[in-house]
């Protein structure tokens, strides 16, 4: 009974470590989220300072894949280069090694606990009593969770100890350095994170359990089974991370097949020629002495080492145009046609974009769209909202410069006035998704409430705009002018009854006390960008499919009167 409840201890400080660890990870990101990235985006131009900069940051934010991750969003739009990349995510390998100096120079040296509860108590109470998303709240959070790890690692040093007394450690003495090195790796590809298998490992050691060349293995074992981590995430991704994913395993395969061969000697150099007698400090001076020869080894390979990886991993996914093509702005009438193609693509996603945020699915659309909507975001099975969102104002700025580029050509008057009412609507049709984007918490809040009036407008929101974004389907049978600006006047008059309706909705409920002041306010909100939604994407399709003078007609008809800084409760318009 005791050793199992010993084994459940150390399994708890793991659980423990890991958690804390997430919250550390979590709050230094939100403190120093916009500083840290114009670190890494000023301070990485030449590879050199690039691995510099990883190893600094991960050494503060304690999380690898946090710096990775932020790496490859900026690889991916261009703000970084791939060598330096390679540099930041080298020197990162080297900067998760910190976390083992720190507690092998506190965790295992002072009194764990005494330091570990007051945090524990002062973090946590400090996350109860702070507004979310404060920088107080991301203080508490950080508290605590050092606070955490340290709780974690005591329970890992005793269960390590109490452990040691059940079994003999000279057992494992027989066994070859590789079943350590597996052990490492299989662990850390279990449990996602080197560091933990580095703690457990330093436990292991304080408790005499293993061998400092054991534990040595495993440290080589734990960079390993990072890889895993690495190969897992580009599986899907895009080529940039499949390069990244790829130079990170290639550098620590090298690094710890290199660190594996001469373990015994750079160990002899640690013991014997720098003095380190004491195991937890050498095995943590091992972890970053053969990082650290591995960027020496890649530092003068990452120019060449980022071509062959450009040649090697290239963009298989969809161009973002289809039927725009660069440089071909000869003709001006083709030009035109295409960038009216394009644009009617941006208002389909822009459409199908508000349905996926109301809870609809993206089915209806107002022309034949299966061909152009193929490897599209908002499409896609594994639906992203920020990606989705991300390749509508990618496709709108793509279409505006190559429009802008056509403007510049000598044109005929009506080819530049079909320019020129062609970018109202595009910018109208990204209007119509900002404002989705925009009132997606406050359908978050009627989604989640407990409050069955309040929660039934989630409901009810979401059918009011699948009667209107049925009613866009009627475009496609209108294939004469005079047919579409009529289907336009319906759905324009559609989308203003909506709004009406569900506005004397809401003051209805108001007049009968159901709804409380910061519900009314939510519901009028979601209300009226739910209408500017749809105005601008009405806007959008009239100046894509009518001509010039049917434009400034159909602009010119009346609209309800309709107040949209604001709506009045008793009903009068201002």
């Amino acid at each position: 009974m005791s050793e199992e409840l010993d084994l459940w201890r150390l399994a708890a400080g793991l659980g423990l470590f890991l958690f804390g660890m997430h919250q550390l990870e979590q709050a230094l990101t939100q403190l120093a989220g916009r500083s840290f990235k114009k670190f890494l985006r000023q301070y990485t131009a030449k590879p050199l300072r690039g691995v510099l900069a990883g190893a600094v940051s991960t050494a503060a934010l304690q999380s690898s894949s946090v710096v990775s991750l932020i790496v490859l969003a900026f690889v991916g739009t261009g703000i970084i280069t791939l060598a330096s990349a390679l540099g930041i995510v080298f020197g990162s390998n080297l900067g998760t090694t910190m976390t083992g100096w720190i507690v092998a120079t506190v965790g295992f040296k002072l009194d764990i606990e005494a330091l570990a509860l007051p945090l524990v108590t002062i973090g946590g109470l400090g996350v109860v009593w702070s507004a979310s998303g404060t920088k107080r709240a991301g203080l508490s959070h950080l508290v605590v969770g050092v606070g955490l790890m340290l709780m974690g690692l005591e329970f890992m040093k005793s269960g390590a100890l109490v452990a040691t007394a059940l079994f003999d450690p000279t057992a494992l003495a027989g066994y070859p350095l590789i079943v350590f090195l597996l052990a490492g790796l299989l662990l850390t590809a279990v449990i996602q994170s080197s560091s933990a298998t580095i703690m457990i490992t330093l436990s292991a050691i304080y408790a005499g359990a293993i061998q400092l060349d054991s534990a040595a293995a495993v440290a080589i074992g734990a960079d390993l089974g990072t890889t895993v981590t690495a190969m897992l995430g580009s599986l899907a991704g895009s080529a940039a991370k499949k390069r990244v994913a790829a130079a990170v395993v290639l550098f620590n395969v090298v690094a710890d097949a290199l660190a594996f061969v001469s373990l015994r000697p750079l160990l002899h150099v640690i013991t014997d020629i720098l003095g380190i007698s004491d195991p937890l400090f050498a095995l943590v001076a091992f972890h970053s002495l053969f990082n650290l020869i591995g960027i020496v080894i890649f530092l003068p390979l990452i120019p060449m080492l980022s071509i062959w990886l450009d040649r090697r991993f290239r963009e298989d996914e969809t161009a973002l145009l289809r039927h725009i093509k660069a440089g071909d702005t000869a003709v001006a009438e083709a030009a035109l046609e295409n960038i009216t193609r394009e644009t009617m693509r941006l208002i389909d996603q822009a459409a199908a974009f508000s349905q996926v945020t109301l809870g609809l699915p993206p089915d209806h659309t107002f022309y034949d769209s299966h061909e152009d909507r193929k490897g599209v975001a908002v499409f896609s099975r594994e639906f992203d909202y920020e990606t989705s969102y991300a390749e509508i104002k990618q496709l709108e700025g793509e279409i505006l410069r190559y429009s802008l580029a056509l403007q510049a050509e000598p044109l005929q008057a009506e080819e530049s006035e079909r320019i020129s009412q062609i970018m109202p609507s595009i910018r109208n049709a990204v209007q119509a998704a900002k404002n989705m984007k925009d009132v997606r918490g406050d359908l978050e809040l009627f989604r989640g409430s407990v409050k069955d009036r309040f929660h039934s407008y989630s409901y009810q929101f979401r059918e009011a705009a699948r009667e209107f974004y049925e009613a866009l389907d009627s475009l496609i049978k209108a294939n004469l002018p005079a047919l579409r600006f009529e289907a336009l006047v319906e759905i324009k008059d559609m989308a203003e009854s909506i709004h009406r309706r569900m506005r004397h909705r809401i003051y209805d409920e108001v007049s009968r006390g159901e709804l409380s002041e910061v519900e009314i306010s939510t519901l009028l909100n979601a209300n009226r960008e739910m209408l500017i939604a749809n105005q601008s994407l009405i806007s959008a399709l009239a100046d894509a499919l009518l001509n010039r003078e049917s434009v400034s007609d159909f602009a010119s008809i009346p609209a309800a009167r309709l107040r949209v800084v604001g709506d009045n409760p008793n009903g009068t318009q201002e």
